[in-house]
């Protein structure tokens, strides 16, 4: 007991025995870093945080936007947000991370705004060719027209293409 106190005594009163290593260490070519996101090409599906087991990437819809958070803390830096992006928005830094003191200190956040619909302006979420090829088999360049447009404007569309066009016709001629 008492060679114990010694040594616990000598280590409080000696410095640090730590060596630093001079520079840095470097990166293993297979390092995947901390996940980073261009918001030009975030679609603002959401995948990214669905497949996120660990929930370090969440994500919101607000009216005109979508908000994507990221917190490096909570990663397990799996890589399955960036393989599975469809926009490919997702990247991994190669560098390591920083030391940080507070949980939440390193995250980040970004506002992903919507782009506007084609016939009105209101905002509304954009889908890719890629997401589109990846979700249907065939997709006609109608159909395709009808995603860039608000859920309001594509009902409208939907339900003019409905009516048969004698209706139309005869509207127009009594204004």
């Amino acid at each position: 007991m008492l060679k114990i106190l010694k040594m616990i005594a000598g280590n409080i009163v000696n410095a640090a025995a730590t060596v630093r290593l001079p520079g840095r260490v470097p990166t293993p070519a297979s390092f995947r870093g901390a996940v980073t996101l261009d918001p030009e090409k975030c679609l603002g599906c959401g995948m990214c945080s669905y497949v996120c087991v660990c929930g370090a990437i969440t994500g919101s819809e607000q009216p005109k936007a979508y908000a994507w958070a990221y917190d490096p803390g909570r990663c397990t830096f799996c890589a399955r947000c960036a393989d599975r992006c469809p926009g490919h928005a997702l990247s991994m830094s190669p560098d390591q991370m920083p030391c940080y003191e507070h949980p939440g200190e390193l995250s980040t956040e970004h506002m992903v705004k919507f782009r506007p619909c084609a016939e009105c302006g209101n905002p509304v979420r954009f889908a890719s060719d890629e997401f589109i090829e990846r979700a249907f088999d065939h997709v006609r360049e109608d159909t395709r027209e009808l995603l860039r447009l608000c859920e309001r404007c594509r009902r409208r569309r939907l339900q003019r293409n409905m009516m048969p066009s004698v209706f139309f016709e005869s509207k127009e001629k009594t204004q």
